[in-house]
């Protein structure tokens, strides 16, 4: 795997408006462009494209570091027409990626969001974010705060295929206990579920009593989807580390999500596993009142189906 290449820019503006309207957030913010953690399964790689990337060849190795990131979204937080509305820090590219251990951009932008307390979820694979748990933890007293953690299996054998770089489910799990007990809100992304991988009744069983006791809130589950920007690279993965399943993978991915009849026997196990280990669905009404607003809340309408989220990650 080459060594990334660090890029220093600025940026114009912080904020992305998200427009999904099932999503407990209406804007997103990334301090990176690219990510190191090199998931086959990412589907934020057609984003290099726009900036004349190989979507594919530089994503995970051309990391755009956004150096006056926090200075940008100051004055946008500043702005008179700005409403206090929920961001998702991390909604494309992780923000605790490698980059961030010297660079310290999302640091910065956290000190930013907490002067404004702006309603939150950071979102993760890393235990990074445990370096700024005295900054996350003050912010959990005063502001709506959630940091989501991505987990997909508890296999690491699994984990080094599907997240290379990544860290490790031990770490993960860890860091969800150690945020937990400082106060945080922390629910998990449980996804992606790889078929025949990380499916079975015992695997999501396992995973799921561990975040529990781990001190996670809440979850979110949602199966692989192979959108055109990570397929290939998917079923490249798989054809190289677990050939017996190749022919499996092109006759349930003959369209980007996998038949309804496979999902919904997934999503009956995880909502069976879920009840039995007494831990939430992802439906927030209130995360915390902040002592100066008698009223901040998020709320989702509850999908009349299971919904896949991605959270690019």
């Amino acid at each position: 795997m080459m060594q990334p290449n660090y890029q220093q820019i600025e940026c114009k503006s912080f904020l992305h408006k998200i427009s999904r309207k099932f999503l407990p957030f209406s804007w997103g913010a990334n301090p990176y462009r690219g990510c190191e953690h090199s998931c086959p399964y990412c589907f934020a790689r057609y984003t290099h494209e726009y900036l004349g990337y190989n979507k594919d060849a530089e994503f995970d190795n051309k990391i755009l570091v956004k150096m006056n990131a926090a200075e940008v979204l100051e004055k946008e937080l500043s702005r008179k027409t700005w409403k206090g509305e929920p961001v998702s820090l991390g909604s494309v590219c992780d923000p605790y990626q490698p980059a961030e251990k010297k660079s310290e951009i999302t640091r910065q932008v956290l000190k930013v969001f907490a002067k404004h307390r702006t309603p939150l979820f950071v979102c993760t694979k890393s235990n990074l974010i445990l370096r700024d748990i005295d900054l996350l933890s003050e912010m959990a007293k005063t502001s709506n705060l959630m940091v989501n953690i991505t987990l997909t299996t508890l296999d690491e054998n699994i984990c080094k295929k599907i997240e290379p770089r990544a860290s490790s489910a031990n770490e993960r799990l860890d860091a969800i206990r150690q945020l937990s007990d400082a106060g945080i809100t922390v629910g998990v992304l449980f996804m992606p579920i790889f078929p025949y991988l990380t499916d079975s009744v015992g695997s999501i069983n396992q995973t799921i009593k561990a975040v529990r006791d781990a001190g996670a809130r809440d979850l979110i589950p949602g199966i692989l989807g192979l959108k055109s920007s990570c397929k290939d690279r998917v079923f490249s993965m798989i054809k190289k580390e677990y050939p017996i399943l190749y022919s499996r993978y092109l006759t349930l991915y003959r369209k980007a999500s996998a038949p309804k009849d496979y999902t919904g026997r997934v999503y009956r196990i995880i909502e069976i596993a879920r009840k039995k280990y007494n831990i939430k669905k992802f439906e927030i009404n209130e995360i915390k009142k902040s002592p100066t607003e008698k009223q901040m809340s998020f709320k989702i309408p509850k999908p009349k189906k299971p919904k896949r989220v991605d959270f690019g990650l």
